[in-house]
């Protein structure tokens, strides 16, 4: 039951309760609150334990409690010194959580220091990874600029947030407001509990007056709140007249699991809610925020956040469709980019836009949780982009959602200094109202030195790198020697089928066989296809800087097969998973290296080289009989790869395609206008002294599609035929769209840009 603590901490920072506890000293009076989850309480007995004791373990076990309870300033307090003692030795990881505090107070640079004086003796594997995660984002706060977009962030008001902590506000229609909010409770006569004051989080409400701000928020009356548990979490569908919120366990704040619940509008009022069948809601995790989304037939398609095994780490997000009068499919994981090794949570998905917004801790970011937005649908979604400083503040920033109504305001939960509190300025979560106010005149555009890059950049550190494929992937059976999948979609895939490859082996002979086998393949998932994927992350963002700085770039992408198939079709496999690679680099952040390479004056040269299974291990088995050995052993895994290496500066403007020649810069190819179609026509020179042809284009606009093209001549032009759906464009001075190209028998692949302009 992993991540349990987490699930709370979702909803509702923990607060400080007035406890009546047994007669003790104030040290085991922490312990035992500590232990049941009360942090806040337990840090004020551990404050005074340290000052009669002046005890570094106090002080440590204080830290905890406070950073914990969202204290910040005390947990830097307390943490600094554990660090200045002279046992520091002692509590490795109290200078990781120092850090931490400091990014969480909005301190980036002394974060910065800590997390690389932590790094120099670290000693857990998931704090050291979690270490340079949080050090690119500090770096990445401090090299930010201003948003664009104009956000009003308004404080709720008393009537709304109190002392205690308030989450999850949604607004129904133009007069409700409904949301979740932490109140004491009060069990007289409870002998066996340690604590005779406790906590509930239950829905209330709030009508809104003329002026459209909310009244006096009251409890809810519709028959959802569940007086012994919590109870939290709205999503409205209101195509179906369904409400489906999350109940979750009051047993203590250290053990929190929660269920997904929906309740139906008949006969004038809210039915008794049920619990969400299928596989939504699994004993001993917990499921919770759920949002509702529409396939094109009105069915509801719920993304919702849960810790349940099989994700990437932590929380992630995950979907399930429901149709009337049936059990949910099967839960699918969104898988990468949305979801990371740390925590996503807090789905709610607009409709109207097709944006997905959650809130991460590992993702790029200020700090704590952020608001992200990654656009698409179901199983395909571009990278997530952060939402912004104006939204995003170095302390946990959830709940976002967008008003049905008014889609330029909407509301989100944070615990940002400034918000109400019982003590310590960022304990508690409020909620917080946005609006998206009309764009002010544009200024004066800064004028950038570019970054000198030399040539031996941080790229080669990298390489090679190696990204690994399922078995027949991607495309199984197909003949073709491209694909349009991407290679995060085959690795998100690939990464849920380790218990396939381990049950694959339970004829091995004996247990210590099995478990050594089951080692093995852990090693190989764990250790070389999710930390060369996290690789290629990294250079991918490495490649945008070199584009920018106007760098021409060669590289090399060799792809390999296992040799369970035949020799010709190893080679198709090779190329395509070669193609899934390129796909996935003309994808990155929506397209942003692409347009770098022609806006920047660069271009991005890659050289494809098909080896097929010509390379294999020899002692990799062929029998697909023993599928064991050929498919699922590790040693068949590693043959089915590709490797990035050799990259290289181009010094001058030659195109290593033979007969292709594009241009380095974008070429113009005119102005068009919104609203209607556009046929446009490419003409490119060659120097083909054959006829040939192109085995593979594509552009990187999903309003902008190919007519057709004619052959590679002699003596003739390359063209391109394109038609560009304009009918929903805005008017823009200066657009780019990336096309790329390969002639068939080269192993070039190649993308030139043109620019247009778009007016009414």
């Amino acid at each position: 039951m992993k991540h349990i603590i987490t699930v709370f901490v979702i909803f509702s920072t923990l607060i400080a309760v007035p406890i009546c506890m047994k007669a003790q000293n104030d040290l085991s009076a922490g312990d035992e609150a500590f232990q049941y989850g009360y942090y806040k309480t337990a840090a004020s007995y551990y404050t005074k334990a340290y000052g009669s004791s002046q005890s570094p373990m106090v002080a440590y076990k204080a830290a905890e409690a406070f950073r914990l309870s969202n204290d910040y300033r005390n947990a830097i307090k307390y943490y600094s010194i554990v660090f200045n003692s002279s046992v520091a030795g002692m509590y490795p990881n109290s200078e990781y959580y120092l850090a931490a505090m400091f990014r969480n107070n909005g301190e980036s640079d002394s974060a910065l220091y800590y997390y690389q004086h932590y790094l120099r003796a670290a000693n857990n594997d998931e704090l050291e990874r979690r270490a340079r995660q949080e050090m690119r984002s500090c770096q990445w706060v401090l090299d930010s600029v201003s948003d664009t977009l104009n956000y009003s962030i308004i404080h709720e008001s008393a009537n709304i947030n109190t002392e205690y902590s308030e989450s999850g506000a949604v607004q129904l229609g133009d007069s409700l407001l409904i949301y979740s909010s932490m109140r004491e409770i009060n069990k007289p006569g409870s002998k066996d509990a340690i604590f005779s004051d406790l906590v509930l989080m239950q829905l209330f409400q709030s009508e809104f007056d003329a002026n459209g701000n909310p009244r006096k928020a009251t409890l809810n009356n519709w028959g959802l709140n569940n007086k012994e548990k919590h109870t939290c979490n709205v999503a409205y569908d209101p195509l179906h007249n369904n409400i489906y919120f999350t109940i979750c366990d009051n047993n203590d704040f250290a053990n929190i699991p929660c269920n997904i619940y929906v309740s139906h509008f008949a006969k004038g009022k809210w039915q008794k809610a049920k619990k969400l069948g299928g596989d939504v809601n699994i004993p001993d995790y917990s499921s919770t925020q759920p949002t509702v989304a529409y396939l094109p037939d009105s069915t509801v398609i719920l993304y919702f956040s849960s810790d349940r095994p099989g994700g990437n780490g932590g929380f992630d997000i995950w979907y399930t469709i429901i149709k009337e009068g049936s059990t949910p499919t099967p839960c699918v994981n969104l898988g990468m980019p949305v979801n990371t090794v740390g925590n996503e949570i807090t789905p709610f998905y607009d409709n109207q836009s097709s944006r997905l917004y959650f809130s991460s801790d590992w993702h790029l970011g200020y700090g704590g949780y952020d608001i992200f937005y990654s656009e698409g649908f179901r199983d395909n979604w571009n990278e997530p982009i952060n939402a912004g400083r104006r939204l995003n503040s170095p302390a946990n920033d959830l709940y976002f959602n967008v008003n049905t109504d008014n889609p330029r305001s909407g509301y989100f939960t944070s615990n940002r200094s400034g918000s109400n509190f019982t003590s310590g300025n960022t304990c508690c979560n409020d909620i917080y109202r946005w609006k998206l106010e009309k764009p002010t005149a544009p200024r004066r555009r800064k004028v950038e030195v570019p970054v000198v890059v030399q040539q031996k950049s941080a790229v080669h550190h990298l390489l090679p790198i190696k990204l690994y494929f399922h078995n027949d992937q991607p495309d199984p059976k197909s003949k073709l020697p491209t694909t349009t999948t991407t290679y995060f979609q085959t690795y998100n895939r690939y990464m849920f089928m380790r218990n396939d490859y381990k049950q694959a082996h339970t004829l091995a002979n004996g247990n210590v066989v099995y478990d050594s086998i089951c080692d093995a393949i852990d090693y190989f998932f764990d250790y070389e296809v999710q930390y060369n994927c996290e690789r290629f992350e990294q250079f991918l963002n490495l490649l945008l800087e070199d584009l920018k700085a106007g760098h021409r770039i060669s590289m090399t992408v060799e792809g390999y097969a296992s040799p369970i198939h035949t020799n010709k079709y190893n080679e198709l496999i090779s190329k395509r998973r070669i193609s899934s690679i390129v796909n996935q680099i003309m994808e990155y952040k929506k397209g942003i290296l692409t347009r770098y390479m022609g806006t920047g004056g660069g271009s991005l040269q890659i050289r494809e080289v098909a080896y097929g299974s010509t390379r294999a291990a020899s002692n990799v088995s062929a029998d697909p009989a023993h599928t064991s050995q050929s498919i699922y052993s590790v040693e068949a895994a590693r043959e089915r790869r590709i490797e990035i290496l050799d990259y290289q500066y181009l010094e001058d403007d030659s195109s290593i395609i033979s007969c292709l020649h594009l241009p380095t810069r974008a070429m113009h190819i005119g102005t068009y206008f919104t609203g209607e179609y556009a046929d446009i026509e490419i003409h490119l020179k060659h120097t083909a002294i054959t006829e040939t042809t192109l085995d593979f284009i594509s552009v990187g606009s999903k309003d902008v599609r190919v007519l057709g093209y004619s052959k590679l001549t002699p003596g003739r032009e390359l063209i391109i035929y394109l038609r560009m759906d304009n009918r929903k464009a805005e008017p823009t001075v200066s657009s780019f769209l990336p096309i790329t190209l390969r002639v068939a028998g080269e192993q070039i692949t190649q993308t030139m840009f043109v620019e247009y302009t778009l007016e009414k």
